[in-house]
């Protein structure tokens, strides 16, 4: 068991450093993990390669000595270790601390656990004294739990901010177990309680393998419900083409001879000839424009890139929409970082935040506030639309996406509005992400990877 437990932190470190190498925050993560087992290293050591060679060891005790002496400092680093590991993957995860002050804590940090290895007899039996680790090992982990709440309260990007709550959730639970069983209960005479570490380490890594295929965690996102999209809107791209070239030959030849019967009915003076003629004309073209809409929203979409002050685009299709919010009695509110630029495609930009800001529109009825905001995440830049409309169910939510859903009931709306604006944001290696609650309103986020920011002015 304790061999599965090592090799499952390994993984789990080099797992963590593959997703993002060059961020301190991930490479302070990863550092945690193989600090961590550093103790169930120790323990494959002592409980199965000594005991199993112990004939060979007798006859090498060079060979032995070493291995014991690795053993112990392998329990030194995680027992010294891991606590600065931690506030370190907390410090480089606040960003609201400057660079300056990260290096300066990075090594004024490092004191104490370099107090320890002078004091600490390592070889050939390792002691600690537990009263003098938890003098600061406690301040450390209350410390770097502090830093991580509070930046998940501040983060404002949605994606983010879910990510850093279960990152929280699945670190910060786990290590105050651990900690509990390393060092407060050997302050109680109690050496085995380290032990229970196995069932934290296995339950963690169950708990990190379904949340990361559902949500992601520390940059792993493994998500499927996505690709089931993408394929559903590039088969119905290529079968709304083909129906739509067989509808408007079929509708063409209708639409013919309902002229031909209207110019009968005209030369043989037949006027309800005539208005059924009429209907049929009519009935024709309107089959032909839903399918070039639908055709137009599901097309495969060629961007058009330029770099642009997204700025300047919501402001327009603000000023574009102001009848439309006098009318449902909307108030706009704008919340814009005008020095952000972005490669994007303006004109499916504008669509996009034309679309979003006609559902909030629909969703206010009775009146309400719009709210906008431009801002830049450590990851993205975000565009998000709030409103404080009628909201979407928790039952229609996870369908919004789907072509063809749609929950208005009306003969103008095809349910293809999300789906374009979806379709649009992966165009540009982004995401669109949607928060609701009935009855209190619905926000949307517009998230272009921060490749695509070219700076500010």
């Amino acid at each position: 068991m304790m061999v599965f437990i090592l090799f499952t932190l390994w993984a789990l470190g080099l797992l963590v450093l593959f997703t993002d190498p060059w961020r301190t925050s991930i490479r302070w993560a990863s550092a945690t993990a193989f600090v961590g087992s550093g103790g169930f290293f120790s323990a494959v050591i002592d409980e199965t390669i000594l005991p199993h060679w112990a004939d060979v060891w007798a006859l090498h005790s060079g060979w032995s000595g070493a291995l014991v002496m690795l053993s112990r400092s392998a329990s030194f680093l995680t027992q010294a270790g891991l606590p600065y590991t931690f506030l370190m993957f907390a410090l480089y995860s606040y960003e609201s601390i400057s660079m300056k002050v990260k290096r300066i804590t990075k090594y004024a940090t490092l004191i104490p656990p370099i107090i320890m290895l002078v004091i600490t007899p390592i070889y050939p039996m390792l002691t600690f004294n537990y009263w003098i680790m938890v003098f600061w090992v406690i301040p450390y982990f209350l410390i770097a739990c502090t830093l991580l709440i509070l930046q998940y309260l501040r983060e404002k990007d949605p994606l983010v901010k879910k990510n850093s709550f279960f990152t929280n959730v699945l670190i910060i639970v786990p290590l105050f177990f651990v900690f509990i069983f390393i060092y407060v209960m050997r302050i109680q005479n109690d050496y085995e309680a380290w032990r229970n570490n196995t069932l934290v380490v296995i339950i963690q890594f169950v708990l990190i393998v379904a949340i990361s295929l559902k949500y992601g965690f520390l940059g792993v996102r493994l998500r499927v419900e996505k690709r089931r999209l993408d394929s559903t809107l590039r088969a119905l791209t290529s079968g709304a083409q083909i129906i739509n070239h067989t509808i408007k030959n079929e509708v063409g030849k209708i639409s013919l001879y309902a002229d031909r019967i209207d110019s009968y009915a005209e030369g043989t003076d037949q006027p309800g000839l005539r208005e059924d003629a009429a209907v049929l004309i009519q009935s024709s073209q309107h089959i032909l424009d839903m399918m070039n809409r639908i055709q137009g929203q599901l097309r495969d979409i060629v961007l058009q890139e330029e770099t642009i002050k997204p700025s300047q685009v919501i402001t327009q299709v603000v000023q574009t929409l102001a009848p439309y919010a006098t009318k449902q009695q909307v108030d706009v509110l704008t919340e814009l970082d005008e020095s952000l630029q972005l490669n994007c495609d303006p004109v499916q930009l504008r669509e996009i935040l034309t679309n979003l800001c006609m559902n909030a529109f629909e969703a206010m009825k009775t009146g309400g506030t719009l709210r906008l905001q431009l801002f830049l995440s450590k990851k993205h830049l975000v565009i998000a639309v709030e409103d404080t409309g009628t909201g979407i169910s928790k039952e229609n939510l996870p369908h919004v996406f789907d072509p063809f859903f749609s929950t208005k009931k009306t003969s103008q709306n095809f349910g293809l509005g999300l789906s374009y604006c979806y379709n649009v944001m992966q165009k540009h290696q982004g995401m669109l992400e949607i928060t609701s609650e009935p009855a209190k309103g619905t926000t949307v986020f517009l998230l272009f990877p921060k490749k695509r920011v070219e700076g500010r002015t």
